[in-house]
């Protein structure tokens, strides 16, 4: 995916460590939040934020607020789906890893409280006998499975991460539907796919296509590895990027794609053999 809204310069982040603590600001309150490029229902959705996303508020029009999300777009969100909180000092994030967990307000599985989507990070209250207690913005603390998370101890994944990983976490989103801007199993691009999968081992990437071309380290077709980025412009007008991928192995990548999803696709493809421009490998 490739947009023209606003949006931060190209780098690669390794997540920090320890995380500040939070501030009272403005926070994503719903599972997922659209952000469009206008103050208004039908304008294009360029990006989605996840609950607990801050959202950095520039201003407000009528039901809208213009702000900054953690992916680097600015752009336009219903006012009903953020509020103004101050979180818990709490330090370690609780990441959810799977594509939907189910929130509760008492630890055993009773009473729902909604739903977290993958890649969803919440400051950790406590943990007990198999659940994991987080802060919701505006609405307390809920549960949450202990083996549909991961522990981010200081906000900072535990481990070196490899390609493999990135292909894995990437695979839990088989079959999501393709949806320009989207980031979750409710709908994904396919940026949108390559961002969440990078992001839950540790790495935030650009946003978009484009802007990925233009950072990691540029890798030889015939160097490919697991866990490589590979880039195409399947719309026949030169070299700017318009998908990506994840390379598997064997020729093949995942990749989100327009009208069918997530799925696995052919470097040899007669679309991706033509529109090839190149890999990028950001793991050390």
């Amino acid at each position: 995916m490739t947009h023209r809204a606003v949006r931060l310069p190209p780098r690669v982040e390794e997540l920090p460590g320890p995380v500040p603590a939070r501030r009272n600001a403005y926070y994503v309150r719903v599972a997922v939040a659209d952000v469009r490029a206008n103050p208004y229902q039908g304008a294009e959705l360029v990006t989605q934020a996840l609950l607990g996303d801050e959202v950095k508020v520039l201003k407000q029009e009528g039901d809208w607020l213009q702000g900054r999300v953690p992916d680097g777009y600015i752009g336009w969100l219903k006012t009903a789906d953020v509020v103004l909180d101050t979180p818990p000092p709490a330090l370690d994030l609780a990441v959810v890893t799977i594509p939907r967990a189910l929130l509760y307000r008492q630890p055993g599985g009773a009473d729902a409280a909604g739903e977290a989507l993958m890649a969803t990070d919440l400051p950790l209250v406590q943990q007990k006998e198999g659940w994991m207690e987080v802060w919701l913005p505006g609405r307390g603390t809920a549960w949450l499975a202990a083996n549909e998370v991961e522990v981010w101890p200081g906000g900072k994944v535990k481990g070196k991460r490899s390609g493999e990983d990135i292909i894995q976490t990437a695979e839990r989103l088989r079959g999501a539907p393709y949806l320009w801007g989207g980031v979750s199993l409710h709908g994904i691009d396919c940026s949108g796919l390559t961002y969440i999968a990078y992001y839950l081992n540790g790495v935030r990437l650009p946003r978009d296509a484009d802007l990925q071309f233009q950072v990691g380290r540029q890798v030889a077709r015939e160097e490919l590895q697991p866990g490589d980025l590979v880039f195409f412009n399947t719309e026949g007008t030169g070299s700017l990027p318009t998908h990506v991928g994840i390379y598997t192995g064997n020729g093949e990548f995942i990749n989100s794609r327009s009208g069918r999803g997530v799925i696995f696709s052919r470097l040899d493809e007669p679309l991706f053999a033509r529109g090839y421009l190149g890999a990028r490998r950001y793991l050390p």
